[in-house]
């Protein structure tokens, strides 16, 4: 089975059950809101015609439903480290896997002091 087809039954069996605690943001994300979430994610991102999408949000639960959400609209998940030059690392991902669209966060790009990089989508503006 498919991780996100595992992931679409488990959330239709557990529904209003905890599935994701963010200590980062101190926020819960329920089954139901998570499968919403990866679900509109997911076509939004159909729209790219891309195969890849690289992800670069700090481990929360906006990451782990960018990586559903991008899995759900058939691309591969990139993960960029933002830890050791963000940008340098964008471009380095895009022009070794041939895709231009990142998703990220302001607060995330406002926080580290990143500089913008063509094809990044703000997580906030989804």
């Amino acid at each position: 089975m498919i991780l996100h087809h595992a992931f679409i039954k488990s959330a239709k069996a557990r529904g209003n059950k905890l599935a994701i605690i963010d200590c980062t943001t101190e926020r819960n994300v329920t089954y139901s809101k998570a499968l919403i979430a990866s679900l509109m994610l997911a076509k939004y991102l159909h729209r790219y015609k891309e195969g890849f999408i690289g992800i670069m949000i700090p481990t929360s639960a906006g990451a782990i439903l960018s990586t559903l959400g991008t899995v759900m609209a058939g691309k591969v998940p990139v993960m960029i480290n933002y830890s050791t030059g963000a940008a340098e690392n964008c471009e380095y991902a895009q022009a070794k896997c041939g895709f231009r669209t990142v998703i990220t966060s302001r607060a995330l790009v406002e926080k580290i002091g990143c500089r913008l990089v063509p094809g990044m989508i703000f997580i906030e503006d989804i």
